[in-house]
């Protein structure tokens, strides 16, 4: 035992009878100090670990109880202050903070400021104006404080400040009234002796109104429990270098180093090989899990260990609790918030319903299996926004699997009804925000465990005391952005020390627990004790001004370091220091803090020492796996370090415990061949030798082949889609090919108007019927799809109506005359009747060969020209940069233009007078920004070149070779990039291009040809 655990146990042998009340921070911290009694073989019996506040609530229950009063958590003082905080600025009645955003980090700023002031006592009549740097700053202070005192007065709240003064006032009745019930000691009994006895740790720095009521209620039963310092330890001999440690601060007065190892360094790459390493170390020594207890000097450690101990199978307790956010209902709430953030996307609640953390079950139904949830919203075409996830009401009605749909609109109108709609102003009420996600959590959330279970009860019991607490209106952003603020502050699970399991905890309460191996991580100088930092709204000349009690920015610095050398002080066994030397998040080297310096001082004996002999000393970092490759942690370990040591020099060993690696190394050896293989997608046997017999192709499959084969295979040979799915964009309303849509719409609509009035387009006259009829039609898409916001509908309603003007000035000098429109060809009679004109059937080509190409498409336009021929005309909304008359058919990549010449001449000839109908040339508009008002037109000639490049296209099927493209510029927007990783598929296409050893690339070859 340690000196402060062998106090106690001489303490409580002292006064076996008498009631003891250990007074510690927190009653965890009391139960764990207990249970150390215990396991070093003390007994004991009346000793209750009991708070400052606990004492309060001994002293002032029945007040409370009889004055109705209620007690508020630290979370509603804060709700509290806000709210105020937002009065006052409304009524303009602050100066110093009028016109700052009331965030919720300005907000806990003066909260604390507030607490701070109130644990010294000081009400807002005693708080000064002229102790602030600036009079306005001060009034506000005052102004706050003195509305907060007067909100809690008003509603019978008492905060823990408000608490322990009360209790100061009770104390004295209190005491009567114990000194009363114990007044009679019977025989040969000592009234004196029934008073109880408040110990104390003598390090701990309690509050000025916590020490103030521990002092006059204990009169003098009042014991401190002390612990190791300098002047105990001069007259006692030092066994190990972890006793050593009492001389953190003064090294030069130390005894000489023992030299037995008990304490220790390293340092790692990062937070997550640090711990990996402490693991190591228990694994290598063969430390049992209990017997370990790992100090930290930041929160992130809590997550990375916890989330190691999932991964390998270990348990561990966590003093102060695992973050509420790990959880699965801490998940849920995170995945909600998103998903209101994104304005309700399917792609967020798809991520919800399938994470394995939620429970698809309406009110009164059965559960929904979610991958079939997931499936029905993907096919949804909702896309994002409230209002249209009554599509999936029409999907139930129609949708093979209707009765899941119907479950899931139900489900997720229920949840929408929980979640309300903003005012006229964008604002809701968070208390209905908070009560409606409690109700949510609690439909959705699938407790596995003890843990979740613990933290859904957390979680919606802080959602609903704020739910009654607040009055305040917030935009949705912000109401979601102060549930998250609140989502991080709360803790489940806190534990002390456990059989079996590792045991977590800050190095602020190390000392309570006692186990003979400690891991203290995070000793880097950033993170311990970290720079000094005025508080943001009181500043140390303030606080000096103030009160003598407040503590100053120093102060909280010299706090941390005492703290952490008096944990270190009180431990037995062996210590291991470590701390993270590079912060893999910032790219950055990090440097050990100084206290490692002053531990190697004492274990060197040498008080001169400098960071350069500890650096020197402390050698490589610790890298993911050990160094010399004993004791690894996982599979993952052993096998790179192997590879590291030079062990896998034949990668098949890897293949031969790793099915999926073999294939990858297959893969990768067949690409280095000189011929392409099936790995770059040549197939060994294919199709026949009409590969498109039968099959009535469009325009653009032909043209997606030349772009690239692999691709081509991939979508139209084995039937690969990407998902189609309307996905939140906050910056972009319609995608490509929905504005592309609306613009060849808008254009069709209007130009055969203008040719059924037999007018010709001018600008001046027609612009505003062109940019009715967009706003039009802008009107019908909105309706359809929900922009993400004004601004952004704003933006793109602008662009159409830019192109609108583009369009205007493009058609008011062409020479030609617009006859026909939307002229369909091979898609059925319907299509044909509706646009007026067309062929039912498919544009029949003989190539010669025996191969006969059967197309289908639908013509934008058909102009007449003035000497009676024809042209074809398509647009396009995009850039021209890929187009021009140069390029006739660009390597088989536009090939749409003569095709549709061809369609053209077929479709006249049946509704011309003139049966001999001509196409004399066919092209693009360009009626955009991006496409300047281009027009790139192509002389109908030499259908013979056609007739071979589309030979040549037949030729690069049947040869069963679907090698991606060499040109890289073909990959900028190809939907199969993650599946072909460009950069090396361009690059094996290149070398397998410019090696004719692989002669089924010749089809390919030849295809370039065709510029």
């Amino acid at each position: 035992m340690n000196l402060f655990l062998s106090s106690l146990a001489i303490i409580g042998e002292k006064y076996l009878f008498q009631d003891k009340y250990l007074v510690v921070p927190g009653y965890q911290a009391g139960n764990v100090l207990c249970k150390g009694l215990i396991q070093s073989g003390v007994n004991w019996v009346n000793l209750r670990p009991e708070t400052p506040t606990g004492l309060a609530l001994r002293i002032a229950g029945e007040h409370l109880a009889i004055h109705r009063i209620s007690v508020l958590s630290g979370n509603l003082s804060l709700i509290i202050v806000e709210e105020l905080l937002q009065k006052l600025q409304e009524e303009g009645n602050l100066r110093y903070f009028a016109g700052q955003n009331i965030t919720q980090g300005l907000a806990a700023a003066l909260s604390s400021a507030i607490s701070e002031l109130r644990m010294c006592g000081i009400s807002s009549d005693a708080l000064l104006e002229e102790h602030f740097i600036c009079l306005g700053k001060g009034k506000d202070m005052k102004l706050l404080l003195q509305e907060y005192e007067d909100y809690l007065l008003e509603h019978s709240y008492l905060d823990q400040p408000g608490l322990l003064s009360l209790a100061l006032n009770l104390v004295p009745a209190y005491q009567a009234e114990d000194a009363g019930d114990g007044g009679d000691a019977g025989e040969g009994g000592d009234a004196e002796d029934d008073q109880p006895i408040y110990l104390v740790p003598s390090f701990y720095q309690w509050k000025p109104l916590e020490n103030k009521l521990i002092r006059k209620l204990a009169r003098d039963r009042l014991l401190f429990l002390p612990v190791e310092t300098i002047a105990m330890k001069e007259e006692l001999p030092v066994n190990t270098d972890v006793e050593l440690l009492s001389w953190l601060h003064m090294p030069e007065l130390a005894p000489s180093p023992v030299g037995d190892d008990s304490v220790s360094f390293f340092h790692a790459y990062g937070i997550t090989n640090e711990l990996r390493h402490v693991l190591r170390l228990v694994q290598e020594k063969k430390i049992p899990l209990d017997q370990v207890s790992v100090a930290c000097t930041k929160d992130e450690y809590i997550p990375a260990l916890y989330s190691l101990s999932r991964m390998m199978g270990f348990g561990l307790t966590v003093f102060e609790g695992i973050p509420v956010a790990l959880t699965g209902p801490g998940k849920v709430l995170q995945e909600i918030n998103n998903w209101i953030s994104e304005d309700f996307s399917v792609s967020a609640l798809i991520d919800l319903f399938t994470a394995g953390d939620v429970v698809l079950k309406s009110e009164q139904s059965e559960e929904i299996p979610s991958i079939a949830a997931a499936r029905l919203l993907k096919t949804s075409g909702i896309g994002w926004s409230r209002e249209r996830y009554l599509l999936l009401v029409k999907q139930a009605r129609h949708h093979q699997e209707s009765e899941n749909a119907d479950r899931l609109s139900s489900l997720i109108q229920s949840l929408f009804k929980r979640i309300p709609l903003e005012n006229e102003e964008g604002k809701v009420y968070f208390r209905d925000f908070c009560s409606g996600l409690a109700e949510i959590l609690q439909i959705l959330s699938n407790v596995k465990d003890e843990l979740d279970k613990a933290a859904l009860s957390t979680i919606t019991s802080c959602l609903e005391q704020i739910a009654a607490f607040s009055k305040l209106e917030l935009g949705i952003e912000e109401a979601v952005e102060k549930t998250a603020d609140m989502l991080e502050s709360l803790r489940v699970g806190q534990s002390g020390p456990k059989p079996g399991d590792v045991h977590l905890t800050s190095y602020r309460n190390l000392i309570w627990s006692g186990r003979p191996y400690t891991f203290v991580v995070g000793l880097d100088a950033d993170t311990f004790p970290g720079a000094f930092r005025q508080d943001p709204v009181l500043l140390d000349s303030e606080r000096q001004m103030i009160h003598a009690d407040l503590p100053l920015g120093l102060d909280k610095l010299e706090e941390k370091q005492f703290l952490m050398a008096t944990a270190l002080a009180s431990r037995r066994g062996e210590v291991v220091l470590s701390y993270p030397s590079y912060d893999v998040v910032e790219n950055q080297d990090a440097y050990p803090a100084s206290i490692l310096l002053q531990v190697y001082r004492l274990l060197e004996g040498d008080a001169d020492l400098d960071y350069s002999d500890l650096l020197n000393f402390l050698g490589h970092p610790v890298g993911y796996c050990s160094q010399h490759g004993d004791n690894p942690l996982d599979e993952v370990e052993w096998w790179i370090y192997q590879n590291l040591a030079g062990n896998l020099q034949d990668a098949a060993v890897v293949g031969k415990c790793y099915k999926g690696t073999a294939r990858r190394l297959t893969s990768a050896r067949a690409r280095q061949e000189d011929v392409p293989t099936e790995y770059d997608g040549a197939l060994t046997r294919y199709g026949s030798t009409a590969p498109w017999g039968g099959e009535i192709l469009s325009c653009s499959q032909i043209e997606y082949l030349a772009s690239c084969p692999f691709a081509y295979f991939l979508r139209y040979v084995l039937g690969i889609y990407p998902p189609d799915e309307v996905s939140y964009d906050p910056t972009r309303w319609l995608a490509p090919l929905e504005r592309g849509s609306l613009l060849h719409s808008l254009f069709c609509s209007f130009m055969r108007k203008i040719a059924i009035e037999g007018e010709v387009v001018d600008p001046v006259k027609h612009k505003n019927i062109l940019l009715e009829m967009a706003g039009e039609l802008v009107e019908q898409y909105k309706d359809k799809i929900p922009p993400p916001s004004d601004l952004v509908l704003q933006g793109e309603t602008n662009e159409i109506l830019e192109c609108c003007e583009v369009f205007l000035a493009t058609e008011a000098r062409r020479n030609s005359i617009p006859c026909y429109f939307e002229v369909p060809f091979g898609l059925g009679q319907q299509e044909v009747e509706k646009a007026g004109c067309g062929l039912a059937d498919p544009v029949c080509l003989d190539l010669g060969q025996g191969r006969i190409l059967a197309f289908r498409g639908r013509i934008d336009r058909i102009d007449q020209l003035a000497e009676g021929d024809y042209c074809v005309w398509d647009y396009k909304t995009g850039s021209a940069a890929d187009y021009g008359e140069q390029l006739y058919f660009n390597k088989g990549q536009q090939v749409q233009h003569a095709l549709y010449a061809l369609a053209a001449e077929e479709i006249l000839r049946q509704i011309s007078p003139r049966k001999s109908a001509k196409v004399r040339f066919a092209g693009y508009i360009f009626p955009s920004r991006k496409g300047e008002g281009w027009d790139v037109s192509h002389p109908v000639k030499n259908r013979e070149l056609l007739v071979s490049l589309l030979n040549t296209a037949c030729e690069v099927v049947e040869s069963g070779t679907f090698v991606a493209s060499h040109e890289a510029s073909r990959c900028r927007y190809c939907e199969y990039a993650t599946v072909c990783i460009p950069e090396s598929a361009v690059q094996r296409a290149k070398n397998l291009v410019g090696n004719r050893i692989a002669v089924r690339l010749d089809p390919w070859r030849r295809l370039q040809e065709y510029v």
